[in-house]
């Protein structure tokens, strides 16, 4: 497992857009991807789950990778979220 801490920079926070693309990288990855949001346990791979929790710009979440691709995942999700904006 590896994780990471993230400030989510996308001005519109975790809206339907930006969710969308996040749960479709999410989609591609061999690993479970979570995002850890407050008290919440997130299924990346399902936009309802992300929307569900309503994440704004400025809120720090924690990215977790679980799996045999689980590096190469963190990158790709993070590379992701640096792109959202």
């Amino acid at each position: 497992m590896v994780s990471r801490k993230v400030v989510v920079e996308n001005k519109s926070g975790f809206r339907v857009r930006p969710a969308s693309v996040l749960a479709r990288a999410a989609e591609t990855c061999e690993s479970k991807i979570e995002i850890l949001y407050k008290y919440n346990i997130i299924n990346a791979k399902s936009l309802l789950n992300i929307l569900s929790v309503s994440i704004a710009e400025g809120d720090e979440i924690e990215l977790r990778c679980i799996g045999p691709t689980e590096e190469k995942d963190m990158e790709k999700m993070l590379d992701v979220l640096r792109h959202l904006g």
